[in-house]
């Protein structure tokens, strides 16, 4: 049994519900500086210029950033919004051309107008390109001294399909035959120092791989210098690093990942004499998933073909399972008998979509109306991914602070918030 599955704040979570309404949101700072701390530390132990940027995607909470900037992090964002609100926050920006900031912004977007870029330049952002097309809307913005590209290094990983990013079906990255190409494309545009990143897929959590797709980019890396004469300064290996959403399932090896990459980093400089480039890497789901928890109230109990149980929660808070079939573990907080019965239950929302079911024929305590159901696992592409589908609103969001105190970090949606602009 896996613990950081199964364990959550069960005091917090039932005197949040005490004092505010379900559905909500509640984060455990405790458990995501920790998170920060092992990733940042376990990296710099064998690379000690490493700079980790989080990827503001995952959960982009004001509260959120500003904790994990406080721990040492950098920020990589990929639309406007996540740019705008790192720069509102004061996340930290580049340094001029000497060197890198120890928090450095990156901007990753993807099929990403000449507009969008030029608003992250002028927050600050190192721009990571995802297409060597988008090297003549320098032209129109300005060409800066340092930039990136994302690469697709033709392998990735993920577990499902959908995340899996790259490959010959994934819609991210210069394809890694024409690589060099857009670096002198770029260089030739006036562009002085360079960057490269990849990002292969989503929750992996087989260690060995993070070696094998750093082994690949660094081939890509020789290419680069031998054909253009660039030296690759800084390396973004991206994000990836899994959690485990089951309780049989194990947690990544983190010192295993870094192990593999230290190896690699060392075999691939010497062999193909290359300058170490500076590490980075960007995780979201690893610093932000275990630290939340979507709380809903068991609202309806329905007898049919099988057993529903309906809480006010629902796929637009966290759609993960609606979209993806992603399992999330779930624990029931009774508000009657102590030593429950058990059952096979699926849990609902009221959205008329089948597929809002964030548990399918789980074994469960035996539930009453009035009980607390908790999803785990939800602090990372869970708020960040909600939506408004029948017009339901979002719910607030609160912060298990490390005093113990719960702070209230975002409203709940208003009905009234849906329709503001119209002309109602």
């Amino acid at each position: 049994m896996n613990e950081s599955v199964t364990t959550f704040p069960r005091s917090a979570i039932v005197n949040a519900a005490a004092q505010f309404p379900t559905p909500f949101f509640l984060y455990d700072e405790e458990r995501l500086r920790e998170n920060c701390r092992t990733f940042r530390e376990t990296f710099r132990a064998v690379f000690p210029t490493f700079r980790p940027l989080y990827a503001v995607k995952a959960n982009s909470n004001p509260d959120v950033l500003r904790i994990v900037q406080s721990e040492g992090f950098g920020f990589d964002a990929s639309s406007s919004a996540e740019a705008w609100i790192v720069d509102e926050i004061g996340g930290p920006a580049l340094r001029g051309s000497s060197g890198w900031s120890s928090g450095t912004r990156m901007y990753t977007g993807n099929y990403t107008p000449a507009e969008e870029l030029a608003f992250a330049v002028s927050r600050g952002f190192v721009l990571n390109l995802d297409d060597a097309s988008m090297v003549d809307f320098l032209d129109e913005i300005g060409v800066p001294e340092t930039l990136s590209f994302r690469v697709n290094p033709g392998i990735g990983s993920g577990d499902r399909e959908s995340n899996v990013l790259a490959g010959p079906d994934a819609k991210f990255g210069v394809p890694f035959e024409w690589a060099s190409d857009a670096y002198r494309a770029a260089k030739d545009k006036g562009v002085q120092h360079f960057g490269i990143h990849m990002m292969t897929g989503s929750n992996c959590l087989d260690a060995a791989f993070f070696a094998q797709s750093v082994e690949k980019l660094f081939e890509i890396v020789a290419s680069i210098k031998r054909d253009t004469g660039i030296e690759i300064e800084f390396m973004n290996i991206g994000g990836g690093f899994g959690v485990p959403y089951r309780p049989d399932e194990p947690s990544l090896d983190l010192q295993a990942v870094v192990a593999g990459i230290r190896r690699v980093f060392d075999e691939q400089c010497a062999r193909l004499d290359l300058k170490e480039p500076i590490l980075y890497a960007e995780p979201g789901r690893f610093i932000a998933a275990e630290m939340g928890f979507l709380v809903g109230t068991v609202r309806v109990i329905k007898n049919g073909y099988k057993k529903f149980i309906g809480i006010d929660a629902a796929a637009n808070d966290m759609p993960r399972p609606s979209i993806y079939g992603a399992y999330h573990h779930v624990s029931v907080i009774k508000v009657g008998y102590e030593k429950p019965s058990f059952e096979t239950v699926s849990v609902v929302g009221g959205i008329c979509e089948n597929n809002d079911q964030f548990a399918k024929d789980r074994l469960l305590p035996a539930c009453e109306i009035g009980d607390l159901v908790v999803i785990h696992n939800s602090g990372g592409h869970a708020y960040s991914m909600g939506h408004n589908y029948n017009g339901r609103t979002r719910h607030a969001e609160y912060l298990l602070e490390l005093d113990g105190t719960i702070k209230k970090i975002r409203d709940a949606e208003r009905i009234e918030d849906l329709y503001r602009g119209t002309n109602l």
